[in-house]
């Protein structure tokens, strides 16, 4: 098959169920006819939320009562702060790495 862009030699490849071609100079991406509502389609199952979990009709026991305890007092405000309580200087920076990574989407997964 050739790129009807540059006129390059194509590759056809089988992503998750949808057929892309690929121009092998040019790097464009083509699909056939309907290829992009069946790309659209899965993007949005796989977004979707997971189907709810079904109960049981079981019966669930109520939760015991806990013997009475003392309510937590804080420490007073104007006495200092232990010595080594892990908080570190102020002008250091925060934890490595970068957080909480993302979920890719269908579309990452399909043209990785």
């Amino acid at each position: 098959m050739t790129c009807p862009k540059c006129s390059g030699q194509m590759k056809t490849y089988d992503r998750l169920g949808v057929h892309v071609e690929q121009c092998d100079s040019c790097k464009g991406i083509f699909l056939d006819k309907g290829e992009l509502e069946q790309i659209v389609a899965a993007e949005e199952q796989f977004n979707a939320p997971p189907p709810p979990l079904e109960t049981s009709r079981r019966q669930v026991p109520p939760p015991q009562q806990q013997p009475y305890q003392e309510p937590y007092q804080q420490p007073y405000r104007d006495s200092p702060a232990p010595y080594g309580r892990g908080r570190g200087y102020s002008d250091s920076p925060g934890p490595y790495g970068y957080g909480k990574k993302r979920r890719k989407s269908f579309l990452d997964q399909l043209f990785d």
